[in-house]
């Protein structure tokens, strides 16, 4: 039986925790740098391509950590439920299993909402955006437990399968519910596609060294292995996330912009500026006597002049 210390000391061993940290960070450096190549062609003012670059990374942290806080109460439902062998605890969990697993999906939320608010705040994404990019962190999980089961071949985890495909059923089948705001969901979800096979290529990279080096153990279980490489990734995130943000401010700023023109007024000599305020100053007062002499009432005629008109 495997201690606590031992799992201590295995993960934090070095240099294998600092390499598994820094391949995370290089990984994390390049979908950065894919973000800024997209904003920079799709966005001509520098003010755009900052807030896409924003945009575009905000999006990437509310995946992960929407697949990330949901598969690490899946990982401790899993590891309960395998390492627990006796005990009053024992007892209740073989009763109460099943509603407890539905308690840690409402903690999965909280602690998600802990994440994007605290952890890395985002600031760039309104409720559609943060709703379609959570309906694809479901898909995302969808698509690592299908690796699970039919890849790695291991049938632990059908249980799990069984309620994500219900809650992604009831994510739209509700009373209120109308088909036009399926497809706007479905929509805006199918946009994230691309950002959801990158993240599964980052988790995928970072499994695959993991394994291939034995810093991930097998006896673990995969879901397990799974979350504690998404918990690298969230550190990774959060370290480059400060550096990434400088590097594209200094970039934004002053390349697009053009020069200021010199103020012609301050360059043309004094008494140049003289005369003409001299002969601006006589215009204005000639517009000025038209306009009393247009609202001046016609002065009344006297009798004797009258009088020689008639005449």
């Amino acid at each position: 039986m495997y201690t606590t210390s031992y799992y201590l000391e295995h993960y934090f061993h070095m240099p294998d925790f600092i390499i598994f940290l820094a391949l995370a960070m290089v990984l994390m450096g390049i979908v950065f740098f894919v973000f800024y190549l997209y904003a920079k062609g799709t966005n001509k003012t520098d003010k755009k391509l900052e807030h896409e670059f924003y945009y575009l990374s905000e999006r990437f942290y509310e995946l992960i950590f929407s697949g990330g806080s949901i598969i690490g109460f899946m990982a401790a439902y899993y590891l309960i439920n395998r390492f627990l062998t006796g005990g009053a605890f024992k007892a209740i969990w073989d009763d109460y299993k099943d509603y407890l697993l539905l308690v840690f999906m409402v903690i999965s939320i909280l602690v998600n909402t802990f994440l994007d608010h605290v952890v890395l705040r985002v600031k760039h994404l309104d409720e559609d955006a943060m709703a379609s990019i959570r309906l694809t962190g479901m898909l995302y999980m969808i698509i690592i437990f299908g690796y699970i089961k039919f890849i790695y071949e291991d049938n632990n985890y059908d249980m799990f399968i069984a309620y994500f495909l219900t809650l992604m059923i009831g994510r739209f089948v509700y009373f209120d519910a109308s088909f036009k705001d399926f497809l706007h969901c479905i929509k805006r979800a199918i946009a994230n596609i691309p950002m959801m096979f990158m993240a599964l290529a980052y988790l995928g990279i970072m499994c695959l060294y993991g394994y291939s080096t034995e810093y991930l153990l097998k006896h673990n279980g995969v879901i397990t292995n799974i979350f504690f490489t998404h918990l690298f990734i969230i550190v990774a995130m959060f370290v480059t996330h400060f550096v990434a943000y400088k590097i594209v401010q200094g970039k934004a700023c002053g390349h697009n912009e053009k020069p200021a023109r010199p103020d012609r007024r301050e360059v043309r000599p004094r008494q140049n500026r003289r005369v003409e305020d001299r002969e601006n100053r006589r215009e204005r007062e000639i517009r000025r006597e038209r306009r009393e002499r247009v609202d001046r009432p016609e002065r009344p005629r006297k009798q004797d002049e009258i009088e020689v008109m008639d005449l």
